[in-house]
């Protein structure tokens, strides 16, 4: 073995040591771990054994029992986002000839404004293994998009709803720990479709023209947590069967929770709305719950995201079922990202897309592994 395979291997598994330990610091904050606590001698160490494999047999690690293939795009070069907190991806501009588009929003601090990022069109990217190759997998920011008489508190996530025969992308000032939330949206410009092939040699040469828009926000909906409750949330979903917005807040005493709206068409607009809580949200591995999450275009799969290596996979039943936890999917690498958005083209749903905060930010392509 040489010694830069044999420095591999011991990085590896110092990684794997890392993530057994982090997997039992979680068990140990559970109420599993609480109760293991009352066991004494032996009977006790035995237990816990017996517990700990079973969990990790179900509980994936990262290189040890990554479950996700990655593919990762060249760094943004917009420096006007700085801290990308949302993402979502389009239904109206994302096409054959134009590519994926995903619009994505500045954390606290900045205007009410949404940024369009282009990436390769659908088949033109391939299977990369090499920081060459990833490099050439070109994005390009090629809309700023500024919200009109919008309020920016601390804009926290992007969702997308589909009003009838329209698209609307709607931006969660949910963040910064409070009782009341406001959710503003906005028709989704439709976007030029002249812009080069940011996946081909010619367009290193040229420089990709950028729309300034604006648009009106079409609803400024106020909504408030129950019972006088503040929380701080980062994840914001509409629901495409109901058209209800969904709200899963950060963790306080160890644990989120999710909260639902009535539809969309029947809030307020000049009123305060009463949210509904419908379950606690419990994400094992991670100390600060979720940091953002999509549901998918049929509204079959939601995805939640918190820091680390692993994202938090339900299915519509499990998610609303206070009973069910969700899938926890190894990303096979730390991904410090808040952002994620489900590709939603692909036929089961499995591929997803995240992207850091910090200027110059890279996106990042996942392939979960179906599960059998």
């Amino acid at each position: 073995m040489s010694a830069s395979a044999a420095q591999n291997k011991n990085a590896n598994e110092d990684d794997c040591r890392e993530e057994l330990k982090e997997f039992v610091r979680a068990v140990k904050a559970s109420k599993l771990g609480a109760r293991l606590q009352i066991l004494r001698g032996i009977r006790g160490i035995v237990f816990f054994l017996f517990f700990f494999l079973v969990f990790a047999l179900f509980v994936p690690s990262s290189r040890c029992f990554s479950e996700a293939l990655e593919q990762r795009y060249s760094p943004i070069e917009d420096r006007n986002i700085r801290e990308a907190s949302g993402l979502v991806k389009s239904k109206l501009n994302s096409n054959e000839a134009q590519g994926i588009i995903f619009w994505t929003h500045n954390d606290s601090g900045d205007r009410a404004r949404v940024f369009a990022i282009r990436v390769s069109p659908p088949g033109a990217t391939k299977k990369t293994k090499t920081k060459e190759e990833d490099a050439s997998l070109k994005t390009a920011v090629v809309a700023e998009v500024t919200i009109l008489n919008a309020g920016n508190r601390d804009w926290e996530d992007l969702a997308l709803w589909q009003d009838g025969g329209k698209q609307k992308l709607c931006a969660g000032d949910i963040g910064s720990y409070r009782g009341e939330v406001v959710i503003y949206c906005f028709p989704e410009p439709k976007l030029s479709e002249t812009y080069s092939n940011v996946s081909s040699s010619s367009a290193e040469k040229k420089k990709t023209k950028k729309e300034y828009l604006k648009v009106p926000f079409s609803e400024k909906i106020r909504l408030r947590y129950p019972s006088n409750e503040k929380h701080d949330a980062e994840t914001l979903l509409v629901d495409p069967h109901t058209s209800q917005f969904l709200i899963v807040t950060k963790k306080s005493n160890d644990k989120g929770g999710l909260y639902v709206s009535e539809p969309i068409k029947s809030l307020s607009r000049s009123k305060t709305n009463e949210l509904k809580f419908v379950r606690t949200i419990k994400l094992y591995g991670t100390t600060s719950g979720a940091t953002g999450g999509d549901i998918s275009w049929s509204g079959k799969k939601i995805v939640l995201k918190s820091y680390g290596r692993y994202v938090y996979e339900y299915s519509r039943e499990s998610f609303f079922n206070p009973n069910r936890d969700p899938n926890v999917r190894g990303l096979g690498e730390y991904d410090p990202s808040e952002a994620l958005a489900l590709d939603n083209d692909s036929p089961d749903e499995n591929e997803i897309w995240t992207l850091n905060e910090g200027s110059g930010s890279s996106l990042k392509r996942y392939r979960l592994y179906s599960r059998r």
